[in-house]
């Protein structure tokens, strides 16, 4: 692909993101229907508490770690989209590593281009971090903890999967992937984890000699893709039916989202 490269896709996307952050702030002041997250307004809320020296959990329907609220203090210092900014970073991130994995795996250059392409131009997520939604830095934080895993650093791959649980509860159904994935380094030392030997030209000897452990590592890694895809759609539609419902009934975000959709008794 001779007219464009991972570095032009990325400054595209990035003013791309640009564009979307400022004409939101537009939308947010000109018509009814807001272009920000519902949700950004909370950790937005909990940021300024935050900065005031105050516990972040004194702002109604805060539920999240204190870390994303201590990221977004410059909301209440520099500007309001600073969160944004981060996020939408963030969402560069995810496609800058996945083009790291795929470059691992030496899949061809054109290729890795168009899978990054499929992230970084998808409406649904360039527009779920130019609104102010935090689940770039959980995607991002995941691609990095699998890209230590192919590195052989388990114990950063570690620390950052115990970071993003930490960070959003949900990246815990990842673990049994992960398991499945460091099964032959827990039992034979001398091996490094298996992501490591993956690439896309499977025809060497010493590949075929480890043909059978691959396949397992091949499904481990297919469920947690498959797992991450499923999991971010459904907390996205989760997050967009509270937004709505909240906007309908008159409400600025500070109900609780359980209560609205009926789940407590």
């Amino acid at each position: 692909m001779a007219w464009i490269n991972m570095s032009k896709l990325l400054l595209f996307s990035a003013i791309f993101r640009l564009i979307l952050i400022i004409y939101g702030e537009w939308q947010d002041a000109h018509m009814e229907v807001r272009y920000t997250d519902v949700d950004y307004l909370v950790f937005s809320d909990a940021a300024s508490l935050m900065a005031s020296g105050e516990s972040p959990y004194k702002r109604s329907t805060y539920r999240y770690s204190p870390l994303l609220a201590f990221l977004l203090i410059p909301n209440s210092i520099i500007h309001r989209s600073w969160g944004k900014f981060i996020f939408s970073a963030s969402d560069l991130l995810v496609g800058l590593f996945i083009h790291k994995i795929l470059k691992r795996r030496r899949v061809p250059e054109d290729l890795s281009i168009y899978s990054v392409m499929v992230w970084l131009l998808n409406p649904f997520t360039f527009t779920i971090g130019t609104r102010g939604n935090c689940e770039p830095i959980v995607c991002a934080m995941i691609l990095w903890t699998i890209i230590c895993l192919m590195n052989g650093d388990v114990v950063q791959a570690a620390f950052w999967y115990g970071l993003v649980v930490h960070f959003r509860i949900y990246p815990i159904i990842y673990a049994l992937p992960i398991v499945l994935v460091l099964k032959p380094q827990i039992f034979q030392s001398d091996q490094k984890p298996p992501l490591v030997n993956w690439k896309s030209n499977q025809g060497k000897a010493s590949q075929n000699r480890a043909e059978e452990p691959k396949c397992g590592n091949h499904s481990a890694i297919l469920c947690l893709v498959l797992l991450l895809a499923a999991t971010f759609t459904a907390m996205e539609q989760y997050e967009a039916e509270v937004g709505r419902l909240m906007l309908h009934d008159g409400m600025d975000g500070g109900s609780d989202p359980l209560v609205i959709l009926g789940l407590y008794a």
